[in-house]
């Protein structure tokens, strides 16, 4: 829309301020164009409000509800898979793997001669009787310290649902 038909339509509908107003009246008065456009825009208006709208039956919505409910609903989709499908397909790919691991030894010609390196510890400095009554000592005090500390958190625990 142009800025003639924006001002003719507030003129029109009362929207423009008296200032306004009394401007666009002498337009009028003046501008033939500006006035063919105005008895045009006032014969629109009169066949709008001339208008009459239709309503719909107090009963619309519950009718249209209805007529949904009426419509077949949608059947979810249920697929069924064979479950000798699946295992055919697992057995396939297991006798494969099978298959080339078989292959692989098969024609293997490698030799595996291992033999583990020897170390010349001397333990006997190292690792005698008092240490291992030092570590076993050591260990029953840890283990000891460990179930007082498990203890103390379950009496703990059951004072607090208790009371």
């Amino acid at each position: 829309m142009n800025t003639i038909d924006e001002q003719l339509w507030s003129y029109i509908d009362g929207n423009c301020t008296p200032d306004e107003q009394s401007k666009i009246e002498a337009r009028l008065a003046i501008d033939v164009e500006y006035y063919t456009v105005y008895k045009g825009l006032i014969k629109v208006n009169e066949q709008l409000n001339n208008l009459d709208f239709e309503e719909p039956s107090m009963s619309f919505a519950r009718n249209v509800m209805d007529k949904v409910n009426l419509e077949l609903k949608p059947v979810a989709l249920k697929t069924s898979i064979d479950n000798r499908i699946i295992y055919s397909i697992g057995a396939f790919f297991v006798l494969s793997i099978l298959g080339l691991y078989i292959y692989a030894i098969a024609t293997n010609t490698a030799s595996f001669d291992f033999k583990m390196p020897t170390m010349n510890l001397d333990t006997g400095k190292y690792i005698n009787a008092g240490t291992i009554q030092v570590f076993l000592l050591v260990d029953v005090a840890l283990g000891l310290l460990y179930l007082d500390s498990f203890l103390r958190k379950r009496t703990f625990n059951t004072q607090k649902k208790g009371s």
